[in-house]
């Protein structure tokens, strides 16, 4: 019972610490409608009307469901830039902050972030969990659409 409480100690230090190291909110306005980064153009989607749009374009659309607060998120946003810098015009990318949209993330079935989505003519195409690399996230998308 002993060796119980001090492991669950040892756990409890670790996540506070996490938390303190982690939990620091980005703050950065997300009015923005998009983000611009010499050629990369990625959308953060907070009109959700638009965002339905979007999805129902035959131009293939990766959707990156984040939060400002969730480390694995924020490692995606260079890698995201990489992908739209690599594959411009033949994909669009959008952000959706899930705690600002909360109904889209329930609607598509989030529960964990940071959770990527492939779209096409409104259709899941590809789903995936956590931080992807970039090649990987091209790859996906060069087999996942169709022309």
């Amino acid at each position: 019972m002993k060796r119980f409480f001090e492991s669950f100690i040892g756990f409890m230090v670790v996540l506070i610490l996490a938390v303190g190291f982690f939990g620091c909110r980005n703050n950065r306005n997300d009015d923005t409608v998009s983000e611009s980064n010499a050629n990369v153009n990625i959308l953060i989607a907070n009109d959700m009307s638009s965002f339905n749009e979007l999805i129902n374009s035959s131009k293939p659309v990766l959707v990156d469901f984040y939060a400002d607060w969730c480390a694995p998120c924020r490692m995606m946003a260079p890698i995201l830039e990489q992908v739209a810098g690599n594959m411009s015009g033949q994909v669009k990318i959008v952000k959706v902050n899930v705690d600002k949209n909360q109904n889209a993330a329930v609607k598509y079935g989030v529960r964990s972030i940071p959770t990527l989505m492939l779209f096409q003519k409104g259709q899941v195409k590809w789903q995936g969990v956590g931080v992807i690399q970039a090649d990987q996230i091209e790859q996906i998308v060069k087999s996942k659409v169709s022309s």
